[in-house]
């Protein structure tokens, strides 16, 4: 069953259904799906979305839980918290905002069983496909504390799990006093 927010129409407050929900209109507030939400070209919504699948043509800000992909269309812009097994984004998409990984059970119990699950389910290559899903975790700025918007690469990378530094090995040997200019005998430090 499919349902639609027609263009020139605002729907406020909690939504709740199951099937497909087609928003061309302006959703703002809650929204609870079973199935594949679609959000237009034109189309906007400002909510708390849970759904199976979020395919985004249009605006979509709040935050995202999607409990198999989120893909997002040429055109697309995703201002979002975003939680899913898979992220797709085309080339001319956007995407701002956070990307949590989701297994296909769920959410892991810690972080590290989570960076588990997403190095064994990274592919070792990049994907030639222009909408390829990509594994997580998505790549962030690392320049930037705050979040920063990008435009989606062409073919979609997949990232390894960095393992954490090995801690740095302390220098061998006494502290070292700083060397004093010649014709100095003395040192006046507190």
């Amino acid at each position: 069953m499919s349902s639609r927010i027609d263009p020139g129409l605002t729907l406020e407050g909690s939504v709740r259904g199951d099937g497909e929900l087609v928003v061309a209109g302006r959703l703002r507030g809650a929204l609870v799906l079973q199935g594949t939400l679609v959000v237009e070209e034109g189309g906007v919504v400002e909510a708390e979305v849970e759904a199976t699948n979020v395919v985004v043509a249009g605006t979509l800000s709040g935050s995202v839980t999607a409990h198999e992909e989120v893909r997002i269309l040429p055109g697309g812009y995703v201002d979002a918290r975003v939680r899913a097994s898979r992220l797709a984004a085309a080339d001319g998409a956007v995407f701002r905002g956070e990307l949590q990984a989701l297994n296909a059970a769920g959410p892991t119990s810690s972080p590290r069983e989570r960076n588990v699950a997403a190095a064994s389910a990274a592919p070792s290559r990049i994907s030639e496909a222009p909408a390829a899903a990509v594994s997580t975790p998505a790549p962030t700025p690392t320049a930037a504390p705050k979040k920063r918007a990008f435009a989606a690469p062409v073919a979609a990378v997949a990232v390894p799990v960095a393992k954490p530094a090995a801690p740095r090995a302390a220098p061998a040997g006494p502290p070292r006093m700083p060397t004093l200019p010649k014709g100095r005998t003395t040192f006046n430090g507190r």
